[in-house]
């Protein structure tokens, strides 16, 4: 088997939705906003929303997020400007924390299927941070939550040919922005009740300046024939997700080709995970595919119970919190994204723990 580029991630910079808002309002005002609901349908309603408890953080206000007089052009602008803004500061302290600075970037990688504009996030944030008008760039708008993992693979992919360069990765969602009262079917309110908004970016490098994830072996897989799974629409109001129930299936159906993939790398035993949550049910179905304790899960349950659903910006709140209580050195690490496709994005990590000599 080739061995992967050495490719180190920098201590990661999160910047989460200022507002927070209980699970339990979420709740309360979906059932209030749907008085048309038959006695069983609610009764399904608030049990699948309170297996959903904790708070979760928006870049605008609740009232603003669930406004059925919000245009969707104004929930575009809005998004955008929020997603540059927290980007702009997220991507600041990345450089910071890894010691770099804006000239010394060679390539920006950035992931957010919300925010699809032209220019592009890419772009907007070159120009917003001041980066060299030469460098490469990796804009991708359709990764959703697999995007945070996959930005880490483009990286590890740019500094193949180009090592000793400087990669700044950023992965950002306005979930949020994506609510629509128009949509009323039990999986639409529990993605109401799951999403949140955030935006994490990270540095990384050839040579280890802190400690982090040393980066190794990767993998991508596709579940055949499960385009329908999750998919952004788009109607008069603007772009909502939606999602069927065979996307309950999607670890399962991954599953043989995921172990498969460690069994080849000899990755059965894992120390640490920092895993793209989904929701409950995925994140407990993943850990009983992999054979994982509860240790093993806690910052990905953390984050889905504190913060929400987060999209591909996910993996960076995880990592945040693996940086908090780092495992041991030499620890073995899955880095796991899953997304609309359904598509996978993987990456085999171990820590290390401090500055190269």
């Amino acid at each position: 088997m080739p061995t992967p580029t050495t490719a180190y991630v920098g201590r990661p910079a999160v910047v989460a939705g200022p507002h927070l808002v209980r699970a339990e309002r979420i709740r309360d005002d979906i059932l209030t906003r749907n008085p048309g609901y038959s006695p069983r349908q609610a009764q399904t309603v608030r049990m699948a929303l309170s297996n959903l408890p904790g708070t979760r953080r928006y870049f605008q206000p609740y009232e603003v997020v669930t406004s059925p007089d919000r245009t969707a052009a104004e929930r575009k602008t809005t998004t955008m400007a929020d997603l540059l803004a927290a980007a702009e500061s997220a991507a600041r302290e990345a450089l910071a924390n890894a010691g770099a600075g804006t000239s010394d970037v060679d390539c920006v990688v950035v992931s957010s299927a919300t925010g699809d504009g032209v220019p592009g996030l890419d772009i907007l944030l070159q120009q917003r941070l001041g980066l060299r008008p030469d460098i490469s760039r990796r804009p991708m708008t359709q990764l959703a939550c697999a995007g945070g993992a996959h930005v880490l693979i483009a990286a590890q992919e740019y500094l193949a040919g180009n090592p000793g360069g400087v990669v700044l990765v950023v992965a950002g969602e306005s979930l949020s922005s994506l609510y629509q009262d128009s949509r009323t079917s039990i999986e639409d309110q529990i993605y109401k009740g799951l999403w949140g908004d955030l935006v994490g970016a990270a540095v990384v490098t050839s040579e280890r300046r802190t400690p982090g994830l040393r980066l190794g072996h990767r993998f991508e897989y596709t579940v055949p024939g499960s385009t329908d799974r999750y998919r952004k629409l788009t109607d008069d109001r603007g772009d909502h997700f939606a999602s069927t129930r065979a996307s309950l299936r999607s670890v399962t159906d991954l599953g043989p080709a995921l172990l498969d993939w460690l069994d080849r790398h000899d990755a059965r035993e894992l120390d640490f995970g920092v895993l793209h949550p989904g929701g409950p049910a995925i994140l407990d179905r993943l850990g009983t595919l992999l054979g994982v304790d509860e240790d093993f899960l806690r910052h990905s349950k953390a984050v889905l119970a504190e913060e929400g659903n987060l999209g591909g910006a996910t993996v960076f709140s995880v990592l945040a919190r693996t940086h908090r209580t780092p495992p041991a050195a030499g620890g073995r690490g899955l880095v796991f994204g899953l997304g609309p496709g359904v598509a996978l994005s993987a990456l085999l990590v171990t820590w290390a723990d401090g500055p190269a000599d």
